[in-house]
């Protein structure tokens, strides 16, 4: 299950149990709308307070993730320069060779 369906489902629950609780309990109607009032703001901070902290947790992935990459890619140049150093120097190995059957 993704992670935005458990912080939604989460937060319906607390709002609908919220509700709920307010709506059983023997209270004035006004009472009953400042508290359904109170409680759906603080759920609505709660939402932007976990937004934050997911956004925040997005970039510092993405900031690694980066960071990964670049340097695999520079382990990857690497390993090809190397790999074609090598090619070369087999290269003029082999023509040597044959340069010298050639002569031979």
């Amino acid at each position: 299950m993704d992670t935005k369906g458990v912080v939604l489902g989460f937060l319906a629950g607390v709002v609908i149990g919220g509700v709920a609780g307010l709506l059983l309990a023997p209270t004035s109607g006004s009472e009953v709308r400042k508290k359904i009032k109170d409680e759906l703001e603080d759920t609505v901070e709660k939402v932007r307070e976990e937004a934050e902290s997911l956004k925040s947790k997005a970039e510092e992935f993405t900031t690694k993730a980066k960071e990964l990459l670049d340097e695999k890619t520079e382990e990857i140049k690497e390993v090809l320069e190397k790999s074609k150093e090598a090619i070369k120097e087999k290269k003029e190995e082999l023509s040597a060779k044959l340069l010298k059957k050639e002569e031979a």
